[in-house]
């Protein structure tokens, strides 16, 4: 017998729930953890846009952008400060969407514009 189970996402997340907060300054150090794993990916040339936007479902947007070739990429994320109090709650984890995708691992390919591909240099670093 073969069993289908269907993730239908964590749904909209509320802003409360017994022993758990979703604010924007958790969601702040959400996609600052996401800009360090960026830059630990080797992806040095990103910046993090300053300004979120709230969305409908209890989560917020954060854009990064590539300095060298202008692209812009949206992470959205929520902002729960004790995953484990509201996985009590839930039956699935907060879904957390990286350009576009809640299933897609971050990639250099994530910064190339149309018509263009990624090389590889080596270069002296200097003291």
């Amino acid at each position: 017998m073969t069993t289908l189970v269907i993730n239908p996402g964590s749904g909209a997340i509320p802003a409360a729930g017994d022993g758990w907060t979703n604010t924007v300054e958790g969601a702040r150090v959400e996609a600052q953890h996401w800009l360090t794993l960026i830059r630990d990916a080797g992806i040095q040339d990103v910046e993090m846009h300053p300004q979120e936007r709230a969305t409908d479902d209890g989560r917020w947007q954060f854009g990064f952008c590539h300095t060298i070739t202008g692209k812009y990429v949206v992470l959205e994320t929520h902002g729960i400060d004790n995953l484990a109090a509201y996985e009590k709650e839930r039956i699935f984890p907060p879904r957390v969407y990286w350009n576009g995708s809640s299933s897609a691992d971050l990639d250099i390919t994530d910064w190339l514009l149309p018509g263009s591909e990624v090389v590889t240099t080596i270069r002296q670093v200097t003291a």
